[in-house]
């Protein structure tokens, strides 16, 4: 699994001609579908501002950039209804329905060959996150995304767990 924030701000080439297209601006998700529709460009024209590329037309999501075969590849804006960018859910507090708070919500893990969405990285605060790192919450099947508050079933304060280390 990849976790989405570091996908931000990498290049992205063209493996035709090995030239640079731009850089991920944004990652456009699919919540209800648990899945990554694609990313937003950041180029050095004003013509990319609004443009992007679907998931299913990205080459690569390597760790040092982001590949396409060609640049036919960038499209118009891709997000829809139904569809949000990683930076608004970023930072949201979560709390179970009952008003348990989890933490903040401070990256989205996701698997690269498929889009899927896996789970969300929870941080408890600077200091518990040093002391114990962060943690792990799997996707939660219902939630209610707001405006600055994301809501989720109590059953995902029992299957929040530690991060593994090794990531």
């Amino acid at each position: 699994m990849q976790k989405l924030r570091d996908l931000l701000g990498l290049p992205i080439l063209e493996t035709e001609t090995g030239i640079q297209i731009g850089e991920v601006r944004e990652v456009v998700l699919d919540i209800e579908m648990a899945s990554v529709i694609g990313i937003m460009i950041a180029g050095e024209s004003w013509f990319t501002e609004s443009q992007g590329i679907f998931f299913h037309d990205l080459f690569s999501l390597g760790r040092d950039a982001v590949t396409v075969r060609s640049r036919k590849a960038v499209s118009g804006i891709i997000s829809s209804e139904g569809t949000c960018y990683l930076h608004d859910l970023l930072s949201k507090q979560i709390f179970t329905e009952t008003g348990l708070n989890l933490g903040v919500l401070v990256d989205v893990l996701f698997e690269t060959a498929t889009g899927e969405i896996k789970a969300y990285q929870v941080s408890d605060g600077i200091i518990t996150d040093l002391i114990y790192g962060r943690m792990l919450m799997p996707l939660p099947q219902v939630q209610v995304v707001g405006e600055d508050k994301l809501i989720v079933p109590e059953t995902m304060a029992k299957l929040i767990h530690p991060e593994p280390q090794d990531q």
